[in-house]
């Protein structure tokens, strides 16, 4: 879930219509300069005052990440993110978490495509054998549902005169993830300096 366009109230909402019991919150910095309602120091506060347990992580799995070993051309490289052993920790916390509560990873991006919960942390819980639901617009919308998005917007635009006569659906996922990260994935000059 991306808060952008909520503000307290109706996100609180949503969690309670949709049976959330804990928050993850997968922000790199605790803080944000447009939507100081949700910054950690009162925002996790008041989800505990109103029964949602909160949890920062984005220490270990937030999507601009202060290391500048993770930006090798300028981009943020998910794959060298995954392979960290605190990212591998902060989805084992996750996969713990969930025998205990339904969790929401909770982000500023409204849409699922332009968030790396869903182009970082989706693969690692899906290797993990949890599939990712995305709460937009007030709606369910099934990883299935994002991918097949990602699919139309980024799909292969050029044919391939060498490809199997059926389409791999897994092949097509890949490249229209590789080229959705390409899009949208922090640049280092973005990323490092903004606090």
């Amino acid at each position: 879930m991306g808060y952008a366009g909520h503000d307290r109230e109706s996100l609180l909402a949503l969690f309670k219509a949709h049976a959330i019991t804990a928050v993850a919150d997968i922000r790199t910095f605790k803080r944000s300069s447009y939507w100081t309602a949700f910054d950690s120091e009162s925002f996790g506060p008041y989800l505990r005052e109103n029964g949602i347990a909160y949890v920062f992580m984005g220490d270990v799995m937030g999507g601009k990440p202060q290391i500048p070993g993770l930006y090798p051309d300028g981009q943020l490289d998910y794959g060298l993110m995954a392979g960290r052993d605190d990212f591998k920790s902060g989805i084992k916390r996750l996969v713990a978490g969930a025998d205990k509560y339904r969790i929401c990873l909770m982000c500023a991006e409204k849409d699922p495509l332009d968030c790396h919960r869903t182009l970082l942390i989706a693969p690692a819980l899906k290797d993990a054998g949890f599939d990712l639901c995305h709460l937009v617009d007030g709606r369910v919308e099934t990883q299935a549902e994002t991918d097949a998005r990602m699919i139309a917007i980024n799909g292969g635009d050029e044919p391939d005169l060498f490809a199997a006569a059926e389409p791999d659906p897994e092949s097509e996922l890949k490249l229209a993830m590789a080229r959705q990260i390409k899009r949208v994935a922090p640049k280092a000059d973005d990323a490092i300096k903004q606090r």
